[in-house]
């Protein structure tokens, strides 16, 4: 997604108490509550109460008089009836609501059918083709989750002498179907207050009509009606607030056999949310009507039958998995075609594919505006005729939009956020250009930039179980009242990939005031590089959760975006969040290797006279509170380490430890600018990371820590005088630490084996026989090969087989004989080194390594 707009919402702490006040709440629920634009008390109440009672008259719904008159005349007359349902969730649970209440009420229950429409045989809506086969079967035919754009087929279902009621909860067109009665409330004129129920709403309303002078109310229904309205993405406010939460209290103890069954299959349990609705048993159903028969999912939620139910639950969880393995094919072609083509350059996305299964474009359209935040209609082509279907962003009425284009359509229908057309091959260009240019007559670039709203912001020891039960009275959650997001700022430690593919990331988010809790970044693996760079101080958005695991109950956060935290703008700061993590081969090297690369060593300028003292700390465990300890409070420590890379981690690992004196922290080392060592200069440093080189020249150190061993004798020689005359130096360092020492140098200058390995994965990713030196980083880190690349480029510039240039390497044409390593002196330089330094590494852990000119301290 595109660049994210982080807006934290703006605090009304004066209503918030009178709320919180009023309520008995927290004032923390009463400003998310606010947030979501309930302000008045009285609005509060009802939003917390959701009462059933609050529901207005269904009569209050335009023709719904005439509606319940004429099934009643059917019910009176035994006439046969037929539900004509949607082949989404939405239709699938009103077909079920509708056909069992009908059959409840029915003296003959054989005489009420339904029928879904094929999605991809028929597509969406009433057609003349079914209504025609059903001349002779019915004399009443109920649609529901469909019918309000359906003019010319209701004029024919008149002639062939069916009577029509419809029942949607769509945009209506112009002109009003001619039927018996039409029900929906966002008809002109139409007085009932919630204009957005969803078709499995109107159809529960149409139920209770028909229940009223019966005295029945049918709440045992609004399990369905809670999972249609969740999964149809309505918002959930206002009415359908109150049937989602009320039908998600009676799911959870629900005694329909499909629904157990579904729920079975599903992995979901008694705890019920919204969510699990939306992303497990919602997807279940819509997975039949995408791919083969939607009329299996009405079968489950209709059947008293274990068995059956066992069947058709198992034959839908099999179906939605083969959906996703579908989709996934057609979202990564998708996305290849509009990386390539630039087309999310537009303000609107139009992609076709031909052979696209039509079933699973709508999931694939809202994974495209996941991934490039723009209106996009994904089409599937199939003899010369496209089926599309197209997703919306915050700001555009897709509806709107679509009827700007509709003269270059041969139908569409839906509504703000969602819709579905069908466009002919020919037209599809027309059509484009024409979608693009109402998209950007419409949005603006920030309207194009996704936004993050968070709620508000809260300390890290405030998020705690109590917070989340708190917080669970704004349930359920979804579109329209979305879940709490909150922010923290904290430091990111002990950060792991988890789940099965390693997508996932698992972290500690750690407080200034050494508070910690857990927290979980669902596909966020790719993003864990950065993470890195936010490990010092960063701004967490999540939602608070419980995480339940092994009988082990904590407060979990889950992390829906991460950025770089505003505490401290000096230039340690910026740059530890500012860097790449992939930082360029040369970071990993020592400046004492490439010294000893160059035969250019430092001159010793001898401190035999009055050597420093040391202190032999050699393989303690938790070098960190070593510092702490032997430091004090207010010494000054200068930490040395062999690389700039890692002078900048073991400085982020410090004042991650020790958020309090973060800014006295820093590092320095002779890769920064001139400019940088000068500001490092400047700056309160109290503890120096770094590699023995830019340290501020006059600056004298109370102690000099060697966190990491020598490499070689200058190493040695240039490290001991930093401690200055009558010093003290500290030996860090232990046996894992020289491990490491020697992998990572065996890294940094590869053998012939490892710089054959580099020059054949480039030369054959090269494109045109160059390729930048961070993609080059890129291709062999993913080989674990990306620290030879300084060494590698040194020696193949001798061979001349490299140049490198402006940050661009270009393969030479190959010598006309072969060449051998050995004829490099730069490659026997470094082989040698890593002998030597092999056997010196080997001195540094003897017990008479601090003979060599110190005076040695227990």
């Amino acid at each position: 997604m595109g660049d994210l707009q982080w807006i934290l919402q703006m605090k009304d702490t004066a209503r918030a108490a009178q709320l919180a006040r009023a309520l008995g709440i927290s004032p923390l629920l009463a400003q998310l509550m606010i947030n979501r634009g309930i302000a008045h008390l009285d609005d509060a109440r009802r939003f917390l109460a959701c009462d059933l009672s609050s529901l207005a008259d269904p009569f209050a719904m335009l023709d719904m008089d005439k509606a319940v008159d004429r099934i009643e005349k059917a019910l009176h007359h035994g006439e046969p009836m037929v539900v004509y349902g949607d082949y989404d969730v939405d239709g699938q649970t009103a077909a079920a609501v509708l056909v069992s209440v009908l059959r409840e009420l029915s003296a003959d229950p054989s005489a009420v059918s339904f029928y879904i429409p094929n999605r991809m045989d028929e597509g969406y809506g009433l057609h003349r083709e079914a209504l025609q086969s059903l001349v002779g079967q019915a004399k009443l035919v109920i649609t529901v989750d469909c019918g309000i754009t359906s003019v010319e087929e209701a004029r024919l279902a008149r002639r062939w002498g069916l009577d029509l009621i419809i029942t949607d909860h769509h945009q209506p067109g112009p002109e009003i179907p001619d039927a018996v009665a039409v029900l929906n409330p966002k008809r002109p004129g139409c007085p009932y207050p919630e204009k957005q129920l969803a078709g499995v709403g109107i159809a529960f309303r149409l139920a209770q009509a028909l229940g009223q002078s019966r005295g029945r109310d049918f709440h045992e229904y609004l399990d369905l009606v809670a999972l249609g309205t969740v999964a149809d993405l309505v918002p959930l406010q206002g009415e359908n607030r109150i049937l989602a939460k009320r039908g998600l209290e009676r799911m959870a103890r629900t005694s329909r056999i499909g629904l157990q069954a579904l729920m079975e299959v599903a992995g979901v349990g008694q705890e019920l949310k919204a969510s699990h609705l939306g992303f497990r048993l919602g997807p279940r159903l819509n997975a039949a009507g995408r791919l083969s028969d939607a009329s299996l999912g009405v079968q489950l939620l209709l059947t008293d039958d274990p068995r059956v139910a066992q069947e058709l639950a198992a034959q839908l969880d099999a179906e939605n998995t083969t959906r996703q393995e579908i989709e996934r094919r057609i979202t990564v072609e998708a996305c290849e075609a509009i990386v390539k083509h630039e087309l999310h350059k537009e303000s609107g996305i139009v992609i076709a594919g031909e052979g696209w299964h039509p079933g699973v474009i709508g999931i694939v359209a809202s994974r495209l505006v996941e991934e490039f935040y723009r209106p996009t209609v994904v089409v599937s082509l199939a003899e010369g005729i496209g089926t599309g279907s197209a997703r919306s962003i915050a700001g555009f009425d897709l509806h709107g939009g679509l009827v700007q284009c509709s003269h270059l359509l041969e139908r569409f229908g839906g509504h703000t956020m969602a819709a579905g057309l069908t466009v002919r091959e020919d037209m599809l260009p027309a059509f484009t250009e024409k979608f693009i240019g109402v998209c950007a007559a419409s949005l603006s670039e920030d309207q194009l930039r996704p936004r993050l709203l968070v709620d508000a912001e809260v300390q890290l020891r405030d998020v705690t179980e109590s917070l989340v039960a708190d917080l669970a009275l704004l349930e359920p959650t979804g579109f329209g009242n979305p879940p709490p997001l909150l922010q923290v700022e904290g430091s990111v430690v002990d950060m792991r990939c988890v789940g099965k593919q390693g997508t996932h990331l698992k972290f500690t988010l750690r407080g200034a005031d050494d508070c910690e809790r857990d927290a979980i970044a669902f596909g966020f693996a790719e993003q864990a590089g950065a993470l890195q760079g936010y490990q010092e101080s960063a701004m967490v958005a999540f939602v608070p959760t419980i995480n339940d695991w092994r009988d082990q109950r904590s407060v979990q956060l889950q992390v829906k975006a991460v950025t770089a935290g505003p505490q401290g703008q000096d230039f340690v700061s910026r740059a530890l969040a500012s860097y790449p993590w992939q930082l360029g081969s040369e970071y990993h090297m020592s400046p004492f290797v490439k010294q000893a690369l160059a035969a250019d060593g430092p001159e010793s300028t001898g401190l035999e006279a009055n050597p420093p003292h040391t202190l032999d700390l050699r393989g303690t465990w938790n070098k960190v509170r070593a510092v702490e300890e032997h430091a004090g409070a207010q010494g000054s420590v200068l930490i040395l380490v062999n690389t700039p890379a890692e002078a900048m981690e073991v400085c982020r690992q410090l004042r991650i430890e020790f958020p309090g004196r973060r800014e006295k922290i820093g590092f320095v080392h002779e890769l920064l600018a001139g400019e940088s060592i000068a500001e490092i200069q400047d700056m309160p440093v109290e503890w120096l990371v770094s590699t023995g080189l830019g340290v501020p020249k006059g600056r004298s150190w109370e102690s000099v820590w060697l966190w990491h061993p020598p490499l070689t004798e200058a190493n040695w020689e240039a490290w001991r005088e930093q401690a200055g005359r009558g010093g003290l130096v500290v030996l860090a360092f232990g046996s894992k630490d020289v491990r490491d020492v020697q992998l990572s140098l065996c890294k940094s200058l590869p053998d012939r084996r490892g710089l054959a390995r580099i020059y054949a994965v480039l030369r054959d990713r090269s494109a045109n026989g160059s390729l930048e030196e961070r993609t080059a980083l890129e291709y062999l880190g993913e080989l674990g090969l990306e620290r030879g690349l300084w060494f590698a480029a040194k020696v193949f510039a001798e061979l001349g087989l490299w140049s490198v240039e402006q940050g661009r390497i270009a393969f030479l044409p190959a010598p006309a004989k072969k060449l051998d390593l050995y004829d490099a002196v730069l490659y026997n330089r470094g082989m040698n080194i890593r002998r030597q330094t092999s056997l010196y590494l080997r001195e540094c852990l003897k017990r008479g390594f601090t003979d060599h000119g110190f005076t040695a301290e227990n």
